[in-house]
């Protein structure tokens, strides 16, 4: 199986890069990480301004969803078998 392209190469697993286009009125740059499980949805950013720059918000975001999965349960899978 192969395995899906990303269509931005500085996203990854759960964590997403987030660039708006230069002409909108307000600019955001950063990551931000994702996870739903079962009832429960989190998301939080980690924007470049605030974290140092590129570097840092993606720092930060693989720190927050490493102890994030910690905490959430495992993925259920539910469907055919």
């Amino acid at each position: 199986m192969r395995k899906r392209r990303r269509p931005n190469p500085d996203s990854e697993a759960n964590i997403r890069r987030i660039d708006t286009k230069s002409r909108a009125k307000k600019q955001t740059h950063g990551f931000q990480v994702h996870f739903l499980r079962g009832d429960r949805v989190v998301t939080r950013m980690f924007s470049d301004s605030l974290y140092g720059g590129k570097k840092g918000a993606r720092r930060a975001a693989r720190k927050f969803k490493r102890a994030t999965l910690r905490r959430l349960p495992r993925r259920k899978f539910v469907g055919l078998r």
